[in-house]
């Protein structure tokens, strides 16, 4: 005679069991409750979904351009349908959502009068634009989600393990054979990303060691004025891109300009000027990186390809930029069309040698680019683009118990107008993606608390 048992299998995958299993309950809201009581949860969850899309996002970043690029697309797909209507509108009135939009419309109908250059070439320099489309839909996002902090902690952790894999590599001769470093220092992409998140970094981590100072939080004040030394010393030490020397500067004398006031600013601003003459005296790497700029313009001159064993990149920029305002003033007001600037380099370029030689789609100068493609209208886009993301910033730096978030803002755009001098960084992908993430998410953030603020103080 046998023992009558349970049928475990049968009870686990019973109907009953499905439905009252937590992560089964979670799925069906996430997936199939769009109104009704359990709506509110239901968009809940799938707003904690966005929040870790873009925390794994922020980590990826530094990483992969594949992984960033598919998630991209699941945050375009995933942020829409927890958007109100209402939200919507209300956002499109606002000009920090409404011009990166207007952007991206530019170009996609510059593609319409973009002249014997090829549809491929039209709609893939139009994807380096889309990401501003991102902007206003995290903006939205974090008008209601209380989480902004997660995706910046995530890019932080994640870069500081590529920090740490930097100074490995560059140590180590025998890993960097291992890893194939993209550059000295460089384990990925490339080292003009690398400092650009790396000096982003380093002024951000060093505003939240001043915070923590100023609330008697020692411990975290060592610790993070640590990692943000460690992330200055590579760019002094391992390798930087010659643009930083043009918008660390800067973003320091904003973190200057945030926490101190008076004499003390100036005392502040000299103890800078000491570090970086220190770090010059004893960095080969920024000798090294400045020692080259003479070469440069004289490899200009002579239309030489190199400096020594290095690529003359900085008489190429040059050459781009000198050949730019040739196309510009041939076509001022809207330009040649999207996806233009490698033909005219090619018909340029024919039957040359040396620099003159050399056939770009980017001719590493944010204004040059979009002049070249949309004109005196896509110039007056940008900069308006621009100017308003700096207005809606502007309070960081008004005090230093103004919010933490709105200085965030502000240095990321400051450092990619700074920047975009010499690179196409608002088009280029990780500097383009780091400045939709801090302007998407301390945007949205802000406005967050500026509603709740209001909301306290009508209940008064």
């Amino acid at each position: 005679m046998t023992e009558d048992r349970p049928d475990l299998a049968g009870t686990l995958l019973s109907p009953r069991s499905l439905l009252n299993d937590p992560l089964f309950e979670r799925m069906h809201l996430w997936l199939f409750v769009w109104s009704g009581p359990q709506e509110p949860r239901a968009r809940e969850l799938r707003q904690v979904f966005v929040d870790i899309l873009l925390v794994v996002f922020g980590a990826a970043l530094p990483w992969s351009t594949t992984v960033a690029s598919v998630l991209s697309v699941a945050l375009v797909i995933a942020i829409p349908p927890i958007l109100t209507a209402r939200a919507v509108v209300a956002g499109l009135r606002r000009p920090p959502l409404l011009l990166p939009i207007v952007f991206f419309a530019l170009a996609a109908i510059g593609t319409i009068w973009a002249s014997d250059v090829s549809w491929w070439e039209r709609l893939h320099a139009l994807d380096k634009t889309s990401k501003l489309l991102l902007i206003p839909l995290v903006f939205l996002h974090f008008q209601t989600s209380p989480r902004p902090g997660w995706t910046f902690v995530s890019f932080g952790l994640s870069n500081s393990l590529l920090l740490a894999l930097s100074f490995s590599v560059y140590a180590s001769p025998a890993l960097a054979r291992y890893i194939e470093p993209h550059a000295l220092g460089v384990p990925v992409k490339n080292y003009i990303d690398q400092s650009q998140g790396f000096a982003f970094l380093a002024v951000t981590i060093g505003g939240l060691a001043t915070e923590a100072l100023r609330r008697a939080m020692f411990g975290r004040t060592i610790v993070l004025y640590f990692s943000s030394a460690a992330f200055l010393a590579n760019l002094a030490f391992v390798n930087v891109a010659r643009s930083a020397f043009l918008y660390v500067p800067i973003m320091l004398l904003l973190f200057a300009w945030r926490y101190v006031r008076g004499w003390r600013l100036l005392s502040v601003l000299a103890i800078f000027v000491i570090i970086g003459l220190v770090s010059l005296a004893s960095a080969p790497n920024l000798q090294r990186k400045i020692a080259r700029i003479p070469g440069d313009l004289t490899a200009y001159r002579a239309n030489s390809l190199t400096v020594g064993d290095d690529p003359a990149s900085g008489a190429q920029r040059l050459v781009f930029w000198r050949s730019s305002f040739v196309f510009v003033r041939s076509a001022p007001l809207l330009g040649h069309g999207t996806g233009s600037t490698r033909r005219l380099f090619e018909a340029e370029a024919n039957g040359r040698t040396g620099l003159d030689s050399l056939v770009v789609s980017n001719p590493h100068n944010q204004t040059l680019s979009v002049a070249i493609q949309w004109g005196l209208v896509g110039c007056l886009a940008l900069y308006a683009m621009w100017a308003v993301h700096l207005w809606l910033f502007r309070q960081g730096v008004r005090s230093a118990s103004a919010p933490f978030l709105a200085w965030i803002g502000l240095v990321a755009v400051v450092q990619n107008i700074a920047s975009s001098i010499f690179n196409s960084h608002l088009q280029d992908f990780y500097p383009g993606w780091l400045y939709v993430l801090a302007v998407g998410i301390a945007g949205g953030a802000l406005h967050r608390s500026e509603i709740a603020g209001s909301a306290d103080h009508r209940t008064r």
